[in-house]
Parts: C-alpha cells; sequence; structure tokens
C-alpha cells in the first residue's frame, strides 16, 4: 500500500480524528490531510520517526508503506514524563491535545490517551521489588481509584507518593510493597492517578 493509506489507516486503527493525530506528532490537521491524500506529501525527516512511532512501526515501514513485515506496538501516543513536584500540579502542564510542554520529555504508552495521562518515573525502594527504580509509571488521573489499585497521591504541600490503595471497613490506606515500610492513613491526602501501565528504563 501507499504511506498515505498507511497513514490514513493507521490513524483510523487509533480512533484518532486527523486534528488530534496531528497534534499528537507536532503537526497541523492540513499537513495529516496531505500525508493521507493519494498523491499528497509525506512526513518530513523531522516528523517521519513520531508518525511512525505513533502507528507502531518503524520508519522504514512508514516510507515504504509496507507495515505487514513486523507489526509494531498499538501505541496510544505520547505522554510527559513528570517530575513529583510537577505531578502535584499536573493539570497546570498537562494538555494531551494541545500540547505545548515546553520541549518536556514525552514517552509513548500502549494504552489509550487521555487529556491528562502522564508519567512518572520510580524512585526509591518503598514499591520493591514489583516497581524498581527507573521504571516508568503511566498515570491516569480520570479513572476512579478502586481499592487494590496502584495509585499516585498527594498530599496538602502537593508532594506525591506511589502506593497500593487498601480499604479496611471505611478506611483507606496507602500500602508499600516492600514490607520494611509502613502502611498509612490516606487521610487528608487525594488521588490524583491510577496506574494503567508500567514500562522499565536504563538512562
Amino acid at each position: 500500500m501507499s504511506i498515505h493509506t498507511l497513514i490514513k489507516q493507521g490513524r483510523e486503527r487509533l480512533k484518532l480524528t486527523e486534528e488530534a493525530f496531528g497534534k499528537l506528532v507536532g503537526a497541523t490537521r492540513g499537513a495529516v490531510q496531505q500525508w493521507e491524500k493519494e498523491g499528497g506529501t509525506a512526513p518530513n525527516r523531522k516528523r517521519q520517526p513520531l508518525v511512525a512511532h505513533a502507528l507502531g512501526i518503524s520508519v522504514a515501514q512508514l516510507m515504504s508503506g509496507n507495515a505487514d513485515t513486523e507489526e509494531g506496538p498499538n501505541i496510544g501516543g505520547f505522554v510527559p514524563l513528570l517530575s513529583d513536584v510537577q505531578a502535584g500540579n499536573f493539570k497546570e502542564f498537562i494538555d494531551n491535545f494541545h500540547p505545548g510542554d515546553g520541549g518536556m520529555e514525552r514517552v509513548a504508552v500502549t494504552v489509550p490517551v487521555k487529556s491528562h495521562t502522564f508519567a512518572l518515573r520510580v524512585t526509591g525502594d518503598s514499591m520493591e521489588p514489583e516497581f524498581t527504580p527507573g521504571m516508568i509509571l503511566i498515570i491516569e488521573p480520570e479513572i476512579d481509584p478502586q481499592p487494590g489499585d496502584y495509585v499516585v497521591a498527594k498530599n496538602g504541600s502537593d508532594e506525591t507518593t506511589f502506593k497500593q490503595l487498601i480499604k479496611d471497613g471505611g478506611d483507606w490506606y496507602l500500602k508499600p510493597v516492600n514490607p520494611r515500610y509502613p502502611i498509612k492513613l490516606l487521610g487528608k491526602s487525594h488521588i490524583i492517578g491510577v496506574l494503567r501501565a508500567v514500562e522499565r528504563r536504563y538512562r
């Protein structure tokens, strides 16, 4: 198939509008329309890796129009990788459908992306051995937390913590996986997001 058909079918598979796909890869809706139009233009060299990553294929597959050899992962989009401080005020930093993050690092995810989906890097050992330092957590604020979920919580000082949410009777607790750390009442802290996916990075 042509590169134009490949991009159009890939965008439709991701259930994204032309505008949303363009914002995902840093292009205008008009550019996406040209990419999908037979006889139109192809993504420039700067955009090719972003478009290919969004479609879950290699740049070579994108430019050849042949994605049949090795189907990549179903990439849901890109989300910003925040610091703990930024996560405490995530709505000030994130609008995934109108990105303007000033060069903030973004990571590809295989789960559906919503307006405020973000990523955090695991630090410390309170969630070992299941979650080790360097892992990237994909956090979704637009999910109602349930007992047993792994969540990011914020206290009144905008400090964040990653723990498992536990309910005992009428009380809610934040439980570390590492037994060397104590379980704490949720108290006045509140949940700002639920873990959707994990990936490991070393650098």
